[in-house]
Parts: C-alpha cells; sequence; structure tokens
C-alpha cells in the first residue's frame, strides 16, 4: 500500500541540494521509521485547553485547565489500518524546573490503548473512544490530517522564487488522513513550573518496537554474490509447532580441489536480523532409486556461519572456519536471488524506530543519518549530534530566494542551536495561543511571554517559519494555505473526523 508521505516545509530544504522531491513514498522506504508505517511518526502538537487569542492577552488572565498532546502517524492511513501491539508510543516531559516524566500508551490484541505515567496516571480506551480517568483522557484512532501545506509552490519556489506563490494555493494533504494519538492532562496533576507565573514544559514523542519481526518466512529464498556468480546460499525459516521459528540454510558451490560442495546448516534460533549456526559437511553413497539412507553421514562441523540481513533484498554472509578444517574464513555480501511469489516481506527492527519534537526537524538531517537521528533517545546528546546537518541545511535554505545573503531576523546559527533540540516548548500557565517559537525567541531577548506556544492544530506554521528565516516579512511569501481543509473539532480530541 503506498502512503502519502508529505514531509513539508523542513523537508522541501531538502530541494535546494537535490533534483527533486517525491511526494508520494515507495512501496518501501529506506530508513526503518520509512519502513515500518505504524511506527513512523508524522507531527506532535501540544496546546492548552481552554485556550483563547485575544490581542495583547485581554480575556486570556485565567489559567488554562488541561494540556493537550497530539501525535500523528502513519499519514495516509485507511480504515483497515491498525495499531500494533508490538509498538510503544512514548511521550516525554520535561519542565523548567529539570522535573521529568513520561507516559506511554500501548495497544492489546483487540485493540485497546492504555495510557500511564506521569504520577501514577491511567487511562484505557477502544480505538475510536475516548477514555477518562482522573486526570488523564486518552484517544486514538483514525483521523483527518491536520496539516495544511502547498509542496508544489514551495517546491516550485526553489527555481522562480516568489512567483511560485500566486493565487488560490493548493493543500497538498488535503483528504488525507492519519493514525492518531491524543492525549488531556490537567495541569494540576502535572509538575509546577520554576515561577508561579509559568511552568514551561519541553515535549517530544518516540515509537518503540518491542518484538522487532525480523528475519521471518518471507526471508525464503535463493541468496548469492554477483561477484561470485555460481555458488550461494538457499534459506528456509521453517515453523514449529511452538509457533517458534528457526533457520535452515544450504551452501552450494566448489572446494579449493574444484569439487562440488554442499554445506548444511541445522536448524538454528532466529535473533532478530541476524542467526548465527553451525556449518556441516555432508556426504552419502548413491543417486535416485539407488541412495542408500544409512550411508549418509552429516560429519564435523567445518565452521560457522552468520547472516545479518540488513533488508529484505541484502545482507551480509559471515563464515569461521573450524580448526582443521581445509575451508578459509570469508564475508561475503548477498542479495535476493528468489522469494516466495506473493508473500510479501518486511523487516522490523526493534528498540526506538522514530521520533519528533518540533515540526519538520528531522527531514532536515541528511538520510544516511535519519536512521540514528529516530532512535537517538537522549535529548543531551541531540546538539552536539544534529546541530552541524541543521545548519547546512539551513544555510543552503537561505539562497531560494535569489539572494545569497541570510535575510531572517536571526542567523543560520541561531536557528540550528533552536531546532537541535528537536522538542516543542509550551507554557501551560498560559492560555493564550497566537504563536509558534514565542518561546524559544523571547529567551534570545531576553523578555517574559504571555503566550502557551507549543504548536496549536491550526497553526500555519509553514507561512511564520518561511518569511521569518527568507525574508524577514518583507516581502511577504505566503502559500494561501491558511487552514485544514475540513473544520477542526472544537472538543476533545480536536482532530477532524477521517474522510472516507
Amino acid at each position: 500500500m503506498k502512503k502519502t508521505q508529505l514531509n513539508c516545509f523542513m523537508a522541501c530544504l531538502l530541494v535546494f541540494s537535490m533534483p527533486a522531491v517525491n511526494v508520494v513514498a515507495q512501496e518501501s522506504g529506506s530508513t526503518h521509521a520509512e519502513k515500518d508505517s505504524i511506527a513512523n511518526l508524522a507531527d506532535l502538537y501540544a496546546f492548552v485547553d481552554p485556550h483563547c487569542q485575544a490581542v495583547a492577552g485581554s480575556g486570556c488572565e485565567a489559567d488554562p485547565i488541561e494540556l493537550i498532546v497530539a501525535l500523528t502517524l502513519n499519514r495516509g492511513a485507511t480504515v483497515s489500518d491498525r495499531f500494533s501491539e508490538d509498538v510503544v508510543y512514548h511521550f516525554y516531559f520535561e519542565n523548567d524546573s529539570s522535573h521529568k516524566a513520561q507516559i506511554d500508551c500501548s495497544f492489546d490484541t483487540d485493540q485497546v490503548m492504555t495510557c500511564s505515567g506521569m504520577n501514577g496516571l491511567s487511562a484505557s480506551a477502544p480505538v475510536g473512544e475516548t477514555g477518562i480517568n482522573g486526570d488523564l483522557r486518552v484517544f486514538a484512532g483514525l483521523r483527518d490530517d491536520p496539516m495544511f501545506f502547498d509542496l508544489d509552490a514551495f517546491t516550485s519556489f526553489n527555481q522562480i522564487g516568489i512567483p511560485a506563490y500566486p493565487g488560490a494555493g493548493v493543500d497538498s494533504l488535503a483528504g488525507t488522513n492519519v493514525l492518531a494519538i491524543v492525549i488531556g492532562i490537567k495541569i494540576t496533576a502535572m509538575a509546577p513550573g520554576s515561577t508561579a507565573n509559568h511552568n514551561v514544559q519541553k515535549i517530544w514523542a518516540a515509537s518503540e518496537r518491542v518484538d522487532g519481526d525480523g528475519i521471518n518466512g518471507a526471508f525464503t529464498g535463493s541468496w548469492y554474490d554477483p561477484d561470485q556468480n555460481g555458488q550461494g546460499w538457499v534459506v528456509e525459516i521453517v515453523g514449529r509447532a511452538s509457533g517458534q521459528q528457526e533457520f535452515l540454510s544450504f551452501f552450494y558451490g566448489y572446494d579449493d580441489m574444484g569439487e562440488q560442495l554442499w554445506l548444511i546448516t541445522g536448524a538454528s534460533v532466529i535473533d532478530g536480523n541476524q542467526v548465527t549456526a553451525d556449518l556441516y559437511r555432508t556426504s552419502a553413497a548413491g543417486f535416485g532409486a539407488a541412495f542408500d539412507p544409512g550411508s549418509f553421514a552429516l560429519g564435523d562441523v567445518v565452521g560457522s556461519v552468520t547472516f545479518e540481513f540488513e533488508s529484505c533484498d541484502s545482507g551480509t554472509v559471515t563464515f569461521t572456519a573450524a580448526g582443521g578444517s581445509e575451508l578459509t574464513d570469508f564475508e561475503s555480501d548477498v542479495i535476493r536471488l528468489s522469494n516466495i511469489a506473493t508473500m510479501e516481506c518486511v523487516l522490523l527492527q526493534g528498540g526506538q524506530v522514530d521520533r519528533v519534537g518540533r515540526p519538520f526537524i528531522s527531514e532536515s538531517i541528511p538520510e544516511e543519518m535519519r536512521d540514528d537521528y529516530g532512535s537517538n533517545s537522549d535529548p543531551d546528546t541531540w546538539f552536539i549530534a544534529y546541530r552541524p546537518e541543521i545548519l547546512a541545511t539551513l544555510n543552503r535554505f537561505a539562497t531560494a530566494d535569489g539572494d545569497p545573503a541570510w535575510n531572517g531576523f536571526y542567523t543560520a546559527a541561531i536557528w540550528a542551536d533552536i531546532f537541535a533540540d528537536d522538542r516543542l516548548q509550551i507554557d501551560v500557565k498560559k492560555a493564550q495561543s497566537v504563536g509558534y517559537l514565542t518561546l524559544e525567541l523571547s529567551q534570545l531577548v531576553p523578555q517574559d511571554w504571555n503566550d502557551s506556544a507549543g504548536r496549536a492544530l491550526d497553526y500555519d506554521v509553514h507561512e511564520g517559519f518561511f518569511n521569518s528565516m527568507i525574508t524577514s516579512f518583507d516581502p511577504f511569501i505566503e502559500d494561501n494555505i491558511h487552514a485544514n481543509d475540513v473544520p477542526l473539532l472544537e472538543v476533545f480530541p480536536f482532530l477532524a473526523p477521517p474522510h472516507q
């Protein structure tokens, strides 16, 4: 099934160093998250409820009651998509008094979600329904994708500049759905902030596959090294009555004397995406009807072999010879030669698969680093590990308007400092909700603020962000897409119902 992938805005920065942008993903992506659609995170939203948008704070003096955090995933989802009992979704919080907390959401085989954590909060609900227990309420299900953006106009801007935005824009995500997890936390249940007037929370989310679907039956087939065409391996995954799958392999080739060589492994236990097994040389007498079963001999172990698959179509075979064996050690990169017809192959690995904080930051990371970025669960390491790549992308972005100078309010280096800490910031003590990055920019001056910031569902993050970074609003650039394609709900879970 093809999934619509619109890694908008920051993802599109890559067009400035690449020839084209592909909006629709291939059947299997190149990163772990792209291959694991149910763990592939799209966007994170954080806002207070109720909130207001009055000017200068008028009417916004009362503290909000609840923090709403919404996570979207599996962009392009349909009614047939289900949450997996093998994936846990983590929500991480750290406030301005350095208090850390988290809430974890998981699903059972009946599609009932349970979320728990943060001071003993816990609530459950079947998919499509809302569950409430004390200071926590939860929802999971298929919803309209609340992101709105004209990707074609932004892509064209790289070639023709401001004229890429004439007239009415086209919402590239109109009519698409996502799977969503929404949690509501009473603010009184959260740890207090550093002052009576502020409680700034840094929030990010991650997906973790707790039971990786490694080597499976779909890996059955022939594998070989194209540089050594004429020899190779037959792999077979067999199932036992216990439900456990085991690995068998057969080597066909030649020894140093030019004689045919057939080696076989015993049934071996699979460990994720790799398996190690003893390798035996066999012998027997007779052919066809003349074969003598009593003459068959498994022989001594000639060495051990390790298969490690990096995808459904490629892997590495490492052979280590046993003492006294006439065979020699070798390592070979193998690719698939044949498979089982109609059997789809997916290699899913355990551990943290993906993470998301601020919109679109991860897409500014080069693809070869994207797996490392998505699996990194330690915010203290993010700045050193990823700031250089974020800065390089921003510097390429600076030339998109035809002017090599950086014309934004702040330098690319300052933006890179901010984005390297890929966590949404929201002040849960403030009800006014009119901006994005309000807290980060206020802290640069520094000055006080009267805005919750975070990321509301109706924030036009593209327009404000784009102008701040490219033109400082002179001239003003807009894609003329200012709202979601369907009205958002005014009550929990706030995301609009899905398109049918």
